[in-house]
């Protein structure tokens, strides 16, 4: 099983390049050289050699390494994202020809964020249109569900990054901004700057925790803010509809604000500003052959939302 490795100063050219990638994943989804090891049946000298052949290769360290854990760098994390999605069209174009002639059927488990449901539906209407013997579950929920235990087909995630343990497929991009009403800016004026937000009531997101620590960034500056709650709550949606109703400011994602941005009922404040954007994934257990019912809701869902190089849903407040 050693015998695709080189020597010690092994190159991507010595050895497989699709066997290091598959390596260098391994370990990252299982956090350490010696389980993927023992996963791949190999020695951990061959893990490891795979994965410094990769690292000289791309001049960038991929782990950092310790006597007890094994962590991704930051390019390790982009890395990973990239070669995740290299094998997924691989295994896909394996797939494809056992899978043709199969029509999807039985029930697909899609999990999704409460608050982006609605953004699912279309994508849903769509394959339950097209394949009858299809039924769908979906499951929304804001805690991070485990796919594999729970018998789920597909996870919608909104993160910054993700962790590796599952495949991943960009859909879009989510822009953090801070929006007010009319009516609230009419009253109670109009945050300059970001520091100007601690004197003005928020309502924040409470889920998994409170939002109320933000960090703006603008050209090499950064400003580090504390909002006053005014209220909380796990439910994106009644916090926008307590923004509109003038309770407090609200920072939210881009998919939360709607058709009251277009109409000028609510504002994105602070365009200047950046906050942390977000992704939004649809992730699955990594297996080599997608079953045709998960195929076909990724390529719904990308068709009605994105390929993750855009954010879909920002609006410019009207006359901005």
């Amino acid at each position: 099983m050693d015998c695709f490795v080189a020597g010690n100063n092994a190159t991507i050219e010595d050895v497989d390049r699709l066997q290091t990638m598959k390596v260098f994943v391994r370990v990252a989804q299982d956090g350490g050289f010696a389980t993927a090891a023992r996963g791949l049946r190999v020695s951990t000298a061959t893990v490891s050699k795979h994965v410094s052949a990769l690292e000289r290769e791309l001049r960038t360290r991929l782990f950092d390494r310790t006597t007890r854990s094994v962590a991704l760098t930051e390019a390790g994390r982009i890395y990973l994202e990239r070669c995740l999605e290299a094998l997924h069209a691989l295994e896909d174009a394996d797939a494809s020809v056992g899978e043709l002639a199969k029509e999807p059927h039985g029930v697909l488990r899609v999990t999704a964020p409460v608050d982006f449901g609605e953004h699912l539906v279309d994508a849903i209407s769509d394959v339950m249109h097209a394949h009858s013997g299809l039924t769908v579950d979906l499951r929304l929920s804001n805690r991070v569900v485990d796919m594999v235990e729970e018998g789920v087909d597909v996870g919608i995630r909104i993160a910054q990054s993700l962790d590796g343990r599952y495949v991943a497929r960009p859909l879009a991009r989510a822009r953090l901004s801070v929006y007010g009403s009319s009516e609230y800016l009419a009253k109670h004026g109009r945050p300059r700057r970001p520091e100007d937000l601690a004197a003005h009531r928020s309502v924040v997101f409470a889920e998994p925790k409170l939002l109320d620590n933000l960090v703006f960034a603008r050209a090499r500056r950064r400003v580090a803010v504390k909002l006053n709650v005014a209220m909380s709550s796990n439910s994106g949606s009644a916090l926008w509809l307590a923004a509109r109703a003038g309770l407090g400011l609200y920072v939210c994602p881009s998919f939360m604000a709607g058709d009251d941005v277009a109409t000028g009922r609510m504002e994105p404040l602070l365009p200047e500003w950046a906050l942390p954007e977000y992704s939004v994934y649809a992730v699955y257990p990594h297996r080599r052959f997608l079953a045709p019912k998960v195929k076909v809701f990724l390529e719904a869902a990308a068709q009605r939302i994105g390929d993750g190089s855009r954010d879909p849903w920002w609006t410019e407040s009207p006359g901005k």
